[in-house]
């Protein structure tokens, strides 16, 4: 992150409402105080994946408030529905906050077909906005639904992997959120090959009622 950004950054991210963190997977309690060190420490250079079970969108969407409220802009391509504003809407009256100047800077673009995702991740490739970070919500459901061919699948998630391997060269700003719960045959043939692609990984992991964020790996050449 440029300097003028981290700093405005960590001074915001410890403005959010404590409550948001129970919140992040049912039945659950957090493990730590600060959900969003993983984002502060994010070099934006670094193509970002975040995975689990459950709880990741939600996640998601805190990270995108605390980035908003840095000053940033977010773009989310929503692949399955994932994005919900009310819970944008919910954080900002946590602080007695209008939630509408916080909703202005986020944008959503749904897909509901791979070549919909395709073609949108190729125009924000060619569109490259200033000071956007890009949230790619649920890549792979639509590639793995029953109308689409296994083999026609598979062929276009390894499309949608080269497209995405392209935002770290082109100094566009990605982050994945996407689960790993899929049976599908095609999703283990290709999760494995987005998880080598992603130079930052975290993982939402829950184990006996407590819900932690793990670093599965992260850029060490980036500065």
């Amino acid at each position: 992150m440029k300097k003028d950004k981290e700093e405005n950054f960590t001074l915001h991210i410890f403005t959010i409402h404590i409550s948001s963190i129970m919140d992040l997977a049912e039945q659950t309690h957090y493990s730590s105080t600060n959900i969003y060190e993983p984002i502060q420490n994010w070099n934006q250079k670094d193509l970002g994946l975040l995975t689990g079970e459950r709880g990741m969108y939600k996640l998601a969407h805190y990270w995108q408030y605390a980035l908003v409220c840095s000053g940033f802009q977010v773009f989310n391509l929503d692949c399955a529905i994932r994005f919900n504003p009310f819970t944008i809407t919910e954080e900002t009256r946590k602080q007695n906050l209008a939630p509408e100047p916080f909703l202005e800077q986020i944008q959503i673009q749904r897909a509901f077909t791979p070549y919909q995702i395709l073609d949108a991740l190729q125009h924000i490739l060619k569109e490259k906005r200033e000071n956007t970070i890009y949230f790619l919500l649920a890549p792979c459901k639509q590639f793995l639904d029953g109308d689409v061919k296994d083999d026609e699948g598979i062929y276009l998630l390894n499309l949608m992997l080269g497209f995405i391997e392209k935002f770290p060269t082109e100094n566009v700003p990605l982050l994945i959120i996407e689960s790993w719960t899929y049976s599908h045959k095609n999703f283990k043939i290709f999760f494995p090959k987005l998880l080598r692609a992603s130079q930052t990984l975290w993982e939402l992991k829950t184990e006996k009622g407590l819900s932690r964020i793990r670093t599965r790996k992260t850029s060490i050449t980036g500065a």
